[in-house]
């Protein structure tokens, strides 16, 4: 039964780190498109009001993305609290450094096999 959790925790732990790797590369590529709008109009000597409505749209992209990318941040704090709940240990499936329970908060656990202690920032 144990193993069996593990196995679902590793899966559930794979689609939550592709969501988050989608939700960053999708930040990093809306912030290049409006890093280059107002270059290709300079480039282009149009008017500022030409693509403003684009320049727009595209800011407040990046502002849903950012959003969205907070409730994965909190549904990964949720899922490591339920795994916790129910007696699975923490095992690095990602990345080196860790979230503490809360966004802002920052601390070391010693949760890492063999006791080595595990470096928790957010």
């Amino acid at each position: 039964m144990r193993a069996h959790r593990q196995a679902i925790a590793r899966t559930v732990a794979q689609r939550l780190f592709a969501a988050e790797e989608a939700l960053d590369l999708a930040a990093a590529r809306i912030a290049e498109l409006s890093a280059s709008l107002p270059l290709a109009r300079l480039d282009a000597r149009l008017a500022a009001t030409i693509g403003q409505d684009a320049v727009q749209s595209s800011a407040s992209a990046m502002i849903l993305v950012a959003e969205t990318r907070e409730k994965i941040v909190a549904t990964h704090l949720h899922l490591k609290k339920a795994s916790d709940d129910i007696g699975l240990r923490e095992t690095s499936y990602g990345d080196l450094l860790k979230t503490s329970e809360l966004p802002g908060a920052v601390g070391v656990s010693n949760a890492q096999p063999g006791g080595q202690p595990h470096l928790r920032l957010a």
